[in-house]
């Protein structure tokens, strides 16, 4: 029997400023000033992203300013990017608004030695 990974949240009306690296998937419902590196990153319709991410997958639903390296990149309708795209795969759905340089490329291996993101977002103190 295989286990599946975790999946860490960071709530609606969240604000983090840092940098979030661990292993694992994140779903971003609220803000993040700062960079994300984890396995699969979704920004859900409400979230933002101000910064840099490195992932094997990343969903956006919501707005991203910064620069996204990914080997799969996955823009939703309705979602906002601004930055730069750097990807192996690239699917833009119609009405999603991309504003930003695309740089199709392999993209470089995730540092291995990562703790937990359930771990990393635990000992983080919130923004007012």
């Amino acid at each position: 029997m295989f286990l599946k990974p975790k999946k860490a949240i960071v709530k609606r009306n969240r604000l983090i400023q840092g940098d979030l690296i661990g292993q694992g998937s994140l779903d971003l419902r609220g803000n993040v000033e700062g960079s994300i590196e984890v396995d699969t990153l979704v920004i859900g319709r409400r979230a933002t992203l101000t910064g840099n991410v490195i992932a094997e997958t990343v969903r956006i639903l919501g707005h991203v300013k910064g620069s996204i390296h990914a080997r799969r990149v996955i823009v939703e309708k309705g979602a906002h990017v601004e930055g730069e795209l750097s990807y192996e795969q690239l699917s833009v759905a119609p009405h999603a608004d991309v504003a930003a340089k695309l740089t199709p490329r392999p993209l470089l291996k995730l540092w291995q030695e990562r703790q937990p993101i359930e771990e990393v977002l635990h000992g983080l103190t919130l923004a007012a």
